[in-house]
């Protein structure tokens, strides 16, 4: 940051004006907020929402019922299929069947994004997945029980 600082303070006040002008600032002007993209220390994240939400705001739930995990999960699949890469945009239509939760799409431009030859692979996708997620289920299960 000072090695910043210290070039830029070199450079001549017309090489300075240039470089404002194409969005450059030292990063002494830099805006200091003090929040993170992510809270690292967990405890001062906790004494940040007693502040702003009150005391219980940092109790976390043991239980969800489906469909708020549903939700969560639409959530979350429409953020990766909304990416450019059509592999992951099929992989979460295989993961939308395979939760149940439907498709927008038809098998064949799943198979298309997928880069699968047939139909029949997308079935396989999902019955693969199936069988995975029914398997972590039952284990998760037993563990529990």
């Amino acid at each position: 940051m000072r090695s910043v600082d210290a070039h830029f303070d070199s450079l001549s006040k017309a090489e300075q004006r240039k470089a404002r002008a194409a969005g450059f600032r030292p990063y002494r002007e830099l805006p200091k907020s003090g929040d993170n993209v992510m809270e690292l220390n967990e405890a001062r994240a906790c004494w940040r929402l007693r502040q702003e939400e009150g005391e219980d705001a940092t109790r976390r739930r043991q239980t969800y019922d489906r469909a708020e995990v549903l939700t969560i999960l639409r959530v979350v699949l429409d953020s990766i299929g909304s990416r450019r890469c059509p592999y992951l945009r099929g992989q979460t239509e295989v993961v939308r069947i395979g939760l149940g939760l439907g498709s927008k799409h038809s098998m064949r431009s799943i198979a298309k994004m997928m880069g699968l030859s047939a139909v029949s692979s997308v079935h396989e996708q999902i019955a693969c997945f199936k069988r995975r997620y029914e398997g972590g289920l039952r284990r998760a299960r037993a563990d529990r029980g």
